[in-house]
């Protein structure tokens, strides 16, 4: 299946995204979930780097996917020049290494149910939000530790792109997740039609 991908104008010929979260938010399943839903879709080649930092229950974690059109992935390193920052918790941008790396021309997702406060952002970026908290507890989408957001910020993440669409995803979800199917499109579905811009 031939994809059509945006580079945007930098220069790289991969396409990087950063998954911030907090121990328990599922950033790490999300970046490798998203490397598989773009695989599906028709991408060339795709990478999934583990997490750096602590694993425990909230402290904050890292993970990073690499995408690529048409060209073999050759370089394993963590990503410091990201297209995408995908922010599960919101609390994590007052990290200062975490705040570094919103640089111009990057595109920020983040799981909140109000407009960012863009005074310390850069102002040639684009903000989207998505309550996806807000959808995993209407949907009762729970696990011990709390929502399970993966899922919901990735069906933001393939509206706002266009990577993949709910299709794709509810191909990779049954083949991953099974009988939990309908509960993984459900909240998959509520983020691809409620995720909006943040205008600065």
């Amino acid at each position: 299946m031939e994809v059509e991908v945006n580079m945007g104008n930098k220069d790289n010929e991969f396409i990087e995204i950063t998954f911030h979260g907090r121990g328990g938010q599922t950033s790490v399943t999300a970046s490798e979930l998203l490397a598989e839903l773009a695989f599906e879709r028709g991408f060339k080649d795709v990478l999934a780097i583990p997490i750096i930092g602590a694993e425990r229950r909230g402290a904050p974690v890292q993970a990073f996917t690499k995408l690529s059109k048409d060209k073999t992935i050759k370089t394993y390193d963590s990503v410091t020049n990201p297209d995408y920052i995908l922010i599960f918790d919101l609390s994590l941008l007052k990290i200062p290494r975490i705040k570094a790396n919103i640089k111009e021309g990057v595109t920020l997702i983040a799981d909140s149910d109000k407009p960012l406060n863009t005074n310390e952002l850069p102002k040639n970026i684009k903000i989207y939000i998505v309550d996806a908290t807000g959808i995993c507890i209407k949907r009762e989408f729970m696990h011990e530790n709390g929502p399970i957001l993966n899922i919901p910020m990735l069906g933001a993440f393939g509206k706002i792109t266009g990577f993949y669409d709910l299709k794709v995803m509810e191909k990779v979800i049954r083949k991953k997740f099974g009988k939990n199917l309908e509960k993984n499109m459900i909240v998959a579905e509520d983020a691809y039609e409620t995720v909006r811009e943040v205008k600065i």
